[in-house]
């Protein structure tokens, strides 16, 4: 199941803007911008469920308000295995992504779809402790968001800062962009200090 806010959602699901998700899509797929959360929006203080624990990366709500100038749809594709670990529920989730959105629109931001993977097979919720196609680096967000903002995935840049997204971009052809402090060392996969530093180097590459 991925979850989505609308725009949230979990693999159920809610969109950046209000109202429908869909309202926005144009009549040919295009490329978009699949963002993780925890260490490339916010800092990644470990299973950040609640707002208080929320801390945004400087240059992040204006990187993402450049891919919403351009017209290229951005996504956040999360895994949240804190719900299936019982440390957090579906609801928090879904409060740090309105609080994440209420952020942004006050930057001039908007994320248009909030995705995110609540299941881990090691999870003590019975609900949510299993594997799922929706647990990057599977592809189940990724293909949820192409069918939602009408995406072209292999034209779509991954931005991420953990072997998992880069798994991720992989396991459906996309472009793929490491962010954080240590330089990444897959083949044809560019290493970036932070999202900021890495939209010019996407903008020149993206065609909309």
């Amino acid at each position: 199941m991925t979850v989505a806010v609308a725009g949230l959602g979990y693999a159920g699901a809610v969109a950046g803007e209000r109202g429908s998700m869909f309202a926005a899509r144009s009549l040919h797929s295009r490329p978009g911008i699949l963002l993780d959360r925890d260490g490339t929006i916010i800092v990644d203080h470990g299973y950040v469920g609640s707002v208080d624990r929320v801390e945004f990366i400087d240059g992040a709500a204006e990187a993402i308000a450049r891919f919403n100038r351009a017209g290229i749809p951005v996504a956040i594709l999360t895994n949240q295995a804190g719900v299936a670990r019982g440390l957090y529920g579906i609801d928090d989730v879904n409060r740090v992504h309105r609080y994440i959105a209420e952020y942004l629109a006050e930057r001039g931001a908007r994320i248009d779809l909030y995705l995110y993977c609540p299941y881990h097979p090691a999870g003590v919720v019975e609900a949510f402790a299993r594997t799922s196609e929706d647990r990057k680096p599977r592809p189940g967000m990724a293909k949820a968001a192409e069918a939602a903002l009408n995406l072209d995935l292999t034209a779509s840049w991954v931005v991420g800062d953990r072997p998992e997204d880069i798994g991720n971009a992989e396991s459906f052809g996309a472009s793929a962009i490491y962010v954080g402090p240590d330089d990444n060392r897959r083949p044809g996969v560019r290493s970036f200090p932070s999202l900021a530093a890495a939209v010019p180097f996407i903008l020149e590459r993206i065609t909309v």
